[in-house]
Order: structure tokens, then sequence, then C-alpha cells
């Protein structure tokens, strides 16, 4: 059985994408929701920052087809991050960026919950 290349690799053949754009920035920050076009020989992007094994930036937009599945180091207000570039090739593939809002909202429902629980805890244990 005999399976030629071009059945496992995946090729954009697009004049040109409409991507999701927010410049590097730090990962919680919100972004609106901007849509740019990608030349001919570009792909929509979601790029990582990291710092060490945290991380710290995020950015969406287009980037030229060479720097899909690279990594490289960028300055962002002085600090030196390993960015990764992963790419996709269809409209709007690379996704809205979010905000960690949800995720703050999460937290500080939890810690009231806990909170509530513990002077409920409290108030129950004292008319003992």
């Amino acid at each position: 059985c005999f399976l030629s290349a071009s059945f496992l690799l995946t090729v954009c053949v697009l004049d040109s994408l409409l991507c999701y754009y927010c410049p590097l920035q730090h990962k919680g920050k919100s972004c609106p929701k901007i849509t740019s076009q990608c030349l001919p020989d570009q792909r929509c992007s979601s790029s990582k920052g990291h710092y060490g094994s945290l991380h710290i930036l995020s950015a969406q937009g287009c980037v030229d087809t060479e720097l899909c599945g690279s990594h490289d180091i960028t300055s962002y207000r002085g600090v030196k991050y390993n960015v990764s570039h992963t790419c996709c090739c269809k409209d709007e593939c690379n996704g809205w960026p979010k905000s960690d809002t949800k995720l703050k909202m999460l937290h500080t429902e939890i810690v009231s919950a806990f909170t509530a629980s513990s002077i409920l805890n409290v108030t129950i244990s004292g008319d003992h």
C-alpha cells in the first residue's frame, strides 16, 4: 500500500485569510474583537510567550508561513520571552482573544463561598 505525502500534509490554498488580531501583551489582558486580513503567504497564528515554564504573554494575528511551528526570542518591556507560534489556515481559526475575566470571577466566587462557609461553621460551632 502506497500513501502519497500529499495526503498526510495539510496545505492552505487560499488567497488570504481573515484572522483575529491581538498584539503581544500579558495573557490576562482583554483585547477587542478585531480581525485582520493576512497576506497570501501568511497564516492565522496564536502565539504564546513563556518566561521559563510560565506562560506570560499571548498574541494573535497573521504570521509568515515559515514562522508556523517555530519559537523565537522576543523582548517585551525589557524582558526576553520564548515565543511559540501555532498556525491554522481557515478564516478566524485562531480564536477570539479572551481575558481571564471568567477565571477571576470563578476565583472570587470560590473565595466568597469559602468565607461564607467558614462564618456559618463558626456560628454553628459557637451555638453548642
